[in-house]
């Protein structure tokens, strides 16, 4: 018995500092504290929560950005293979120095007169801006061509 007296005697005794410590706690001071503490904790998660999301957008943008920069360099390294065939050079050199290979006719035309008939090529083709060099000519409208653009 004498050691349910003293359980009892603890029990009231915290039980009586608990009422101590709950009128405090009712105070207004002290709930506009606890009001601020649980503002502050909410911005704070919040902010956490934005920044994740910011940071989870530049990791998905940089993944596009690798993956796109890695199809470039595919279609780069594709293009160093082809262009270092003789074949290619050949071409590339036939093309920069308006030469031509065998039985193959060259002509050179000024990009000066490129402009000044764009028009006429757009009314021959039939097409609203052409290039001069699409579409097929037939021999008089060539000869024309020479002649007016040069």
């Amino acid at each position: 018995m004498g050691k349910e007296i003293r359980f009892r005697k603890e029990r009231e005794k915290s039980r009586s500092e608990n009422s101590d410590i709950v009128p405090f706690l009712n105070s207004l001071p002290m709930k506009l504290i606890l009001l601020g503490i649980s503002i502050f904790i909410l911005y704070s998660v919040y902010n956490s929560v934005k920044i994740t999301v910011q940071k989870v957008e530049i990791h998905t943008q940089a993944q596009k950005e690798v993956a796109e920069l890695r199809l470039q360099n595919l279609y780069l390294s594709l293009s160093m293979k082809e262009m270092s065939t003789d074949r290619y050079l050949e071409k590339e050199a036939r093309d920069r120095l308006n030469f031509g290979a065998n039985e193959e006719i060259v002509f050179v035309i000024p990009e000066n007169a490129l402009e000044g008939v764009t028009d006429e090529v757009a009314k021959i083709t039939g097409e609203g801006e052409a290039s001069p060099l699409s579409g097929e000519f037939t021999l008089p409208e060539w000869i024309e061509f020479v002649e007016r653009g040069i």
